[in-house]
């Protein structure tokens, strides 16, 4: 009798128990998804708030008024702003400010190429009829039987779509948890499978790692993919006051964010070089010394004089003789010689004329048959690599989507390898905008003549929703004559 009773106690607590770990978890479950999403929402108001709010004129700020502070009154301010703009820069007036603004613009020498580059991203991503990002599709990756999700960031044109036998389009497969990373592949139509999912549901499949999955995933047809385009752009253009404030919005966004991303990134690059190279130069020699104010670039002027200077001197046989002594004392060092050593072979590689180290652009095969790449060329492979492998091989650099810094070394047969016209420059900003940024190409006439066919063939599906875009064009030029 006292074993049953001493057993029914255990009972008791380990129940007792089991409820309240099953009330914690129902309290996790309840709260942690409006907690992380309410403290992520707070973090993002704060900062735009502490970015913003210093700007704002005095006489124009409430909280000078107020006992309290605003949450939210950058981000008020800035999509009031956006609004403005967009409205302003609709007229003839602001149009042309616009242009004036972008011819000044493109005749800096390093932003033009910042400035193109983000403005052709937003115009393509914030453009109506745009198909960047907004289509969830199935894919075989990394071979045949295994498939994965990815996005639509257009259909490819240009030199990449005259190398291939077949219409391909570009695909960006993302990565596991963090999506902002992953590959850009040009992958035949034919092999690309439209699901009927949100791009907001295939985000979070991705993020969730499969956790997260839609009820019902389906493959589309080519006629209820048309269907839904066009219901989606019929219902776009609906006219109505919130749309007319949403497309001067997104206008706004379009004339400052290319502008402002690119100003910002030269600002925060020029501070962060004068931050490190203004404590290294003399009191007697600083000109902020005297002056009563500071001199945004001076780090990196001074950088740029002393590096001259240094590859004048080194030019002569004095410069010389100081060159060799000193590598000779870092030679006898034992772990700094590795890392020098290192370094030196990487950079004379980089910059020497006759290099062809990352100075070509190369599409290949990856990661099956019939998948395409973009990569670039670092040189011939090893001798030994050669010797294992049958062919003669090179080394590609396979760069990741949108952080062209990390990536794959690979080892390809150079048959296989097609060298590309366009520039490393060109190369890059495709690789990085996720396809969306393709440079232009001008085949020749055979080839153009195949492209020309195909993208014929290839738009010839879209008809109807074609159709319902331009009528909805032409009703709204109709409205904006009147």
């Amino acid at each position: 009798m006292k074993d049953k009773g001493v057993k029914a106690t255990r009972k008791s607590r380990q129940s007792f128990t089991q409820r309240l770990s099953n009330y914690l978890l129902a309290g996790v479950l309840i709260t942690a998804p409006v907690t992380i999403t309410l403290w992520l929402a707070w973090r993002a108001i704060t900062f735009v708030d502490s970015q913003v709010t210093p700007l704002i004129p005095l006489k124009w700020n409430p909280e000078n008024y107020l006992p309290f502070g605003v949450p939210g009154l950058g981000l008020l301010v800035i999509i009031v702003g956006l609004t403005l703009i967009g409205f302003l820069t609709a007229g003839y007036i602001g149009r042309l400010l616009k242009r004036a603004s972008d011819a000044l613009v493109k005749k800096l020498p390093v932003v033009r190429s910042v400035y193109s580059w983000t403005q052709q991203v937003f115009e393509t991503v914030l453009s109506q009829n745009s198909s960047a990002f907004n289509e969830v599709v199935l894919v075989e990756y990394p071979h045949r039987g295994c498939w994965v999700v990815g996005f639509i960031t257009g259909r490819t044109k240009g030199e990449v779509q005259s190398l291939t036998d077949d219409t391909v389009v570009n695909v960006f497969v993302p990565a596991t948890p963090n999506p902002t990373t992953g590959f850009l592949l040009f992958i035949p139509k034919q092999d690309v499978h439209h699901l009927d999912m949100t791009v907001e549901e295939g985000i979070k499949l991705v993020i969730s790692g499969g956790i997260l999955s839609p009820s019902e995933i389906k493959k589309l047809t080519q006629d209820e993919k048309a269907k839904k385009a066009a219901e989606e752009a019929q219902a776009h253009h609906k006219p109505s006051v919130f749309m007319k404030l949403r497309n001067y919005f997104f206008g706004g966004m379009l004339v400052t964010a290319p502008i402002g991303l690119t100003f910002w990134l030269a600002w925060e690059i020029i501070i962060l070089i004068d931050s490190w190279v203004r404590p290294y130069i003399p009191l007697k020699w600083n000109p902020e010394t005297y002056l009563p104010f500071a001199l945004p670039g001076l780090g990196l002027f001074f950088i740029f004089v002393t590096l001259t200077l240094i590859g004048f001197l080194t030019a002569g046989i004095v410069g010389k003789t100081l060159l060799r002594i000193s590598e000779r004392l870092l030679d006898q060092m034992p772990v700094i010689r590795t890392v020098y050593g290192a370094i030196k072979q990487i950079i004379e590689t980089i910059f020497q004329d006759h290099s062809n180290a990352f100075r070509e652009v190369v599409l290949f095969q990856y990661p099956r048959p019939g998948s395409w790449a973009l990569g670039f060329y670092t040189g011939d492979s090893n001798r030994l690599i050669k010797d294992i492998s049958e062919d003669e091989s090179i080394n590609i650099f396979l760069p990741t989507t949108p952080n062209p810094t990390s990536g794959f070394l690979l080892f390809v047969p150079r048959k296989e390898a097609r060298m590309l016209t366009m520039s490393v420059e060109e190369g890059i900003k495709m690789v990085v905008s996720g396809g969306i940024v393709t440079p232009e190409y001008h085949a020749p006439e055979q080839e153009q003549e195949k492209l020309t066919v195909e993208a014929v063939s290839s738009d010839h599906a879209a008809k109807p929703v074609e159709k319902s875009e331009e009528s909805d064009k032409g009703t709204e030029s109709q409205k904006a004559a009147s």
